[in-house]
């Protein structure tokens, strides 16, 4: 069977990941933006190390108080940080709920406080407005992919332990956006672990990645939901995800020989003609 034939089966998409990354060794599944703020180091993981690092944050996450259920946002500006935190999230029984960078103080506050988010997971230029958004509302750790002060740095949470991520409940929430309604209104929208793989099959469908593609991913944008389904759907068909900002796009093209582009839906930008570009909204 295909590799999402197979998740169909098991439900949870991080488990399914952890499993065939594990058995992809030192094929490089995602590659940082080196230029990033505050970034230090590589940071980019082949999908053995990838897998590791979920199953070590995971440990750390529950050593730290996270719970099975519990809400964690996402808040990062880049693909690289938005997998790992996303699935060691998911590994270690929580929620993901990603958060749009281009929310104003007070929607990023508010979506935190009405999911109840007791954790974020964010990274420099994005580290200040995580802390000042869990300054009102139920957040009390706060991790960072870089140094950012007042901020716990992710690697802290590595190395306690590994938690193996489970099959999970097809009613369980795999992850929780918030939409913005017709009134203006930020609302959850939270999507159960049958939909998520429901949504990724179509996704995986209109995306047609392959192992062989190298995929250059903008910043994560709007609720993360349609942004979660096509970077899961390239690590889960083996391509290599490539993270890049927006002004790099063409450079990141030439540089890594990217193949498909993943951009916010009417972003303007000029793309290489050997790109295909799929638009996350």
């Amino acid at each position: 069977m295909s590799t999402l034939e197979d998740l169909i089966a098991e439900v949870s998409v991080t488990k399914r990941l952890v499993s065939v990354a594990n058995d992809r060794g030192g094929l490089i599944a995602l590659v940082g933006d080196a230029g990033r703020e505050g970034q230090q180091g590589d940071e980019s993981y082949s999908y053995a190390s990838f897998a590791a690092t979920i199953e070590a944050a995971a440990a750390g996450l529950a050593w730290r108080g996270l719970r099975p259920r519990d809400i964690v946002g996402i808040l990062v500006p880049d693909a690289v940080s938005f997998a790992v935190a996303v699935h060691a999230v998911r590994a270690a029984g929580g929620v993901p709920s990603p958060v749009d960078a281009a929310l104003c103080a007070a929607e990023t506050a508010g979506q935190l406080a009405e999911s109840g988010a007791r954790m974020v997971i964010t990274a420099p230029p994005l580290a200040q407005a995580a802390l000042a958004a869990a300054d009102r509302s139920w957040v009390r750790q706060v991790f960072s992919f870089a140094d950012a002060p007042g901020t716990t740095r992710f690697s802290d949470l590595l190395g306690i332990d590994v938690i193996r991520p489970s099959r999970g409940r097809p009613e369980d929430i795999a992850i929780l956006p918030f939409s913005r309604g017709n009134d203006g209104r930020l609302r959850p929208a939270p999507v159960n672990n049958r939909e998520f793989v429901e949504q990724l099959d179509r996704a995986d469908q209109q995306a047609r990645i392959t192992g062989h593609d190298v995929v250059l991913a903008l910043p994560p944008c709007g609720d993360g939901l349609s942004y979660a389904l096509l970077i899961d759907g390239a690590l889960l068909r083996g391509a290599t995800v490539v993270a890049v900002r927006k002004q790099e796009l063409s450079a990141g093209a030439a540089a890594h020989h990217g193949t498909v582009a993943i951009v916010p839906r009417a972003c303007g930008l000029v793309i290489p003609p050997a790109v295909r570009v799929l638009e996350a909204s």
